[in-house]
């Protein structure tokens, strides 16, 4: 089958077609992430945006989502300007199914103006990335349903977002996330 294609560095393969959503989402501080990289015990390399060393970021908050229940995304777009500038902007949606009165508590601790946090995301296709640890990201919206039918859900979404200097970090290995967010 005449499926493998290598464009300088960047491979394709049929394997490599993987299915969408995110099945893991861990929120922290961006100020726990900073003091991890402080103390050298996480290092990410900003050239490759891969982080090289694995260290414990405290205080995690760790999601698991069902591709069946809900949806979850997480996008990128940059953009590169004609004047040599760029913007790199991160979006993380994620859904959570009926308006729980802990789910709501805790959403709306998280959606606090000023509140600078950083997400590590795990995809089903398996890949894992940090995202906002430049700027930080924030909770831009907490959206809740009843749902007006019997057949719409009742649930509650969160999308995260920020402004970055590039494209999310890499992390090169499951183990290597499972370290990072204990």
């Amino acid at each position: 089958m005449a499926c493998s294609v290598t464009l300088s560095g960047i491979t394709y393969d049929c394997a490599d077609l993987g299915i969408g959503g995110i099945t893991k989402l861990s929120i922290a501080a961006k100020s726990e992430v900073d003091t991890v990289i402080a103390g050298s015990s996480l290092v990410i390399n900003e050239d490759t945006r891969v982080v090289s060393t694995a260290g414990v970021v405290a205080n995690v908050a760790d999601y698991t989502f069902n591709l069946k229940d809900g949806f979850s995304a997480f996008n990128e777009v940059k953009t590169v300007n004609a004047d040599g500038t760029s913007t790199t902007v991160p979006s993380i949606t994620v859904e959570f199914p009926k308006m729980k009165a802990a789910t709501v508590s805790e959403l709306n601790e998280l959606a606090t103006a000023g509140a600078e946090l950083v997400a590590f995301v795990e995809t089903a296709a398996g890949t894992h990335h940090l995202v906002g640890a430049d700027y930080g990201l924030y909770a831009a919206t907490v959206d809740m349903s009843s749902g007006a039918a019997r057949g719409e859900k009742n649930r509650v979404q969160l999308t995260l977002t920020g402004e970055e200097n590039g494209l999310a970090y890499s992390i090169a290995s499951a183990a290597d996330f499972a370290t990072i967010i204990g």
